[in-house]
């Protein structure tokens, strides 16, 4: 009788757990999106393979791809999307200030930001470490060699802080010069001001295309910093910061779950897979649970494809950048990335 009164107990609880989460919590920046009929997004102001518009206005890169994800998964168009451009002094009062709905915009999920400007990072996007962009003709192979020079970099930046620090811990002597937008500095390094340009590996490979004569310049491969970059909202609105972090989980899970743009169709219609079932929507209710169509994540992947598709035609193997996966690599492949489960 003891264990018939403990297990109805335990159902009546799990009974009231479900119908309290059924009950959705207001989300005052998902009900602008979808009154507005389009997100706001903010982006780089120009940073080729992540955040970058061609001459006809048209934007891709990864950040980009991953706010078309999230138009698709909550609009049900990837093409719904405004992108505002933000340098690195006005990305986070641009955010703060509501003028965007998230941010992805290359930026390093740190300590002191995440507790002191009212922001949350919503996981993880591209694993980052920062190096240097230097001249062929200085011979320099790692950061060492740059005793002595002077480096260009963005004002405000955790590339400012991580130069100073690592050279200054190694009794190392540069000249740092800050610039208030990235296009300023790598300009300057250009135009021969600075002996180096530091940003991370991805921003180099960007930056390093738009140089005079690209090939006369060489990213050192030593990195002096890990700067994991990811999707940020504002506190508050925790509906809505759960829908921007999972999208991105979504992503990343089509990836390991083999669920292609290509192949979704078939995927959804006769996977036994139960969670790529779920995660397209062919079972459970985990886009009602967010307010959210549950097709959500079969339109984003439809749409825009799983992070692996991405990553390649933005900075990988089917793009300019040609940069390895490495530690953006799927966990079951010797990388980082990882999702967890869509149960």
């Amino acid at each position: 009788m003891r264990m018939r009164i403990l297990g109805a107990t335990v159902l009546l609880a799990a009974s009231a757990s479900l119908a309290s989460a059924q009950q959705l919590t207001p989300s005052p920046t998902l009900d602008a999106v979808k009154a507005r009929g389009n997100l706001e997004c903010g982006v780089h102001l120009g940073l080729p393979g992540f955040s970058f518009a061609n001459d006809k206005g048209e934007w891709t890169g990864l950040d980009v791809d991953y706010c078309r994800a999230l138009a698709a998964a909550v609009l049900g168009d990837a093409k719904k999307v405004k992108y505002t451009p933000t340098s690195v002094q006005q990305r986070w009062p641009i955010l703060q200030s509501g003028q965007v709905d998230v941010l992805a915009r290359n930026s390093t999920i740190t300590f002191s930001r995440n507790a002191s400007l009212g922001l949350n990072f919503q996981g993880i996007n591209f694993y980052e470490g920062q190096t240097f962009l230097v001249r062929k003709s200085t011979n320099a192979k790692t950061a060492a060699d740059l005793d002595g020079a002077s480096v260009c970099v963005a004002a405000g930046s955790t590339e400012e802080k991580n130069a100073s620090d690592w050279f200054r811990e190694r009794n190392l002597k540069v000249t740092i010069t800050n610039f208030q937008k990235n296009d300023d500095a790598i300009a300057a390094y250009d135009a021969g001001r600075c002996d180096a340009y530091t940003a991370g590996v991805g921003a180099l490979a960007g930056q390093r295309v738009k140089l005079k004569v690209p090939d006369e310049h060489i990213i050192l491969t030593q990195p002096i910093s890990n700067d994991p970059q990811g999707p940020v909202t504002r506190w508050g609105d925790e509906r809505w910061q759960l829908i921007v972090r999972w999208v991105l989980n979504g992503t990343i899970a089509a990836e390991m779950l083999g669920v292609t743009s290509a192949n979704v169709d078939e995927m959804k219609a006769n996977s036994k897979n139960s969670e790529v079932r779920r995660l397209l929507g062919a079972e459970g209710d985990f886009g009602a649970m967010m307010g959210l169509p549950n097709d959500w994540m079969y339109n984003a992947i439809k749409q825009v494809g799983n992070y692996g598709e991405s990553f390649d035609r933005s900075v990988g193997a089917g793009s300019t950048l040609k940069l390895e996966r490495g530690q953006n690599q799927l966990w079951t492949k010797g990388g980082l990335l990882f999702t967890p489960p869509f149960q």
